[in-house]
């Protein structure tokens, strides 16, 4: 095997890549002096020669040429099982294959294109004809190559945008501090779930939940202290509301909220009674507290069957209501009623 780069004399001492690389794979020496020749000159322009056709496609893979000059006839092996090769390996399958033969042969031609060749040229070439379809076909090639690399980043600027998207549209819909939905959140998806509840009639419940006395927790024990306890208390709202179809909610500062869609009455009692006796038994410190030594919780309890002409504004009205009862008999406790639905 022997390889030749030509370069114009200015040039050799340079380890820049010519524009086109030229890679011949044939056994006879004089054919490829005398390509050599051919191209003499022309410095945009790097030639390789492969007189070991078994070894041609390791040097393909080293020197990454544009364009492939693939003699039909071979000992060993010939051209056409060869370019098969390249067609097959996926280092060369895409690079540009030009037959070269010895004799006007229609048949051979036909197996040449029919093996994966781009081109035929009968050697030796005419000058000019060997160098215009040595840049036709390397000109396509490298242009084929930067529409894929554009593609390609295309396709990563693409998933980048959706990845920036997707955290973005979490930001707006989650609460940063707990992760629960945000209020905007919550609103849009109970509208669903009510909808859901009323073209199937099951039974919908509310919860609204409310921290006692939690501004003073913040003004005594400082805003870290009360961020840290809120993330506490949102590890025994998901113990609590932990159906895939609940919906649970940072409503606002220390309030919150969850949908309990085929819930009834009962059951959504028991739920809040599982939330009030959970964040009463972490017995976080709270001196300020009107009501325990530790940190402790309100909630209000709404329960209706949804019907046409209803909306979840009366079922929220009804929570809140019952959240305020609940602080007006002491808090600590949770207070339920059911919506009338006449």
């Amino acid at each position: 095997m022997s390889s030749g780069l030509i370069l114009p004399k200015e040039h050799l001492s340079s380890s820049r890549r010519p524009s086109f690389v030229v890679l011949l794979v044939d056994d006879q020496t004089f054919v490829a002096d005398a390509i050599r020749h051919l191209l003499r000159g022309e410095p945009d322009i790097g030639f390789h020669h492969c007189s070991d056709p078994f070894k041609s496609l390791e040097m393909a893979e080293e020197v990454d040429p544009t364009v492939i000059l693939l003699d039909v006839v071979m000992p060993e092996i010939d051209g056409l099982t060869l370019c098969r090769f390249f067609r097959a390996h996926p280092r060369t399958r895409d690079k540009p294959v030009i037959m070269l033969s010895g004799a006007e042969d229609p048949s051979t031609k036909v197996q040449a294109f029919m093996a994966g060749a781009d081109d035929y040229l009968i050697k030796l070439p005419d000058k000019l004809e060997l160098i215009t379809r040595l840049r036709y076909h390397s000109d396509a090639y490298l242009s084929k190559k930067e529409r894929e690399k554009a593609a390609m980043a295309l396709r990563i600027g693409q998933a980048k945008i959706d990845q920036l998207y997707g955290q973005v549209t979490k930001l707006t819909r989650n609460d940063i501090l707990t992760g629960l939905a945000n209020r905007n959140a919550f609103e849009e998806r109970s509208k669903e779930m009510w909808n859901l509840a009323m073209r199937n009639n099951i039974p919908i419940s509310l919860l609204m939940m409310d921290l006692d006395y939690f501004r003073l927790f913040n003004e005594y024990y400082g805003q870290p202290k009360g961020d840290e306890t809120l993330k506490t208390i949102t590890g025994v709202f998901r113990q609590s509301i932990r159906r895939p179809s609940d919906v649970l909610a940072r409503f606002t500062g220390e309030k919150f909220t969850a949908l309990l869609p085929a819930t009834h009455a009962a059951g959504a009692v028991h739920v809040a009674e599982l939330v009030r006796s959970g964040v009463a038994s972490l017995e976080i410190p709270h001196c300020k507290s009107e009501v325990a030594y530790h940190l402790t919780i309100s909630l209000g309890v709404a329960n209706t069957l949804p019907v046409r002409g209803a909306n979840i504004d009366a079922l929220l009205q009804l929570a809140e209501d019952c959240l305020k009862r609940s602080k007006e008999l002491g808090r600590n406790r949770l207070h339920s009623a059911r919506l009338d639905e006449d």
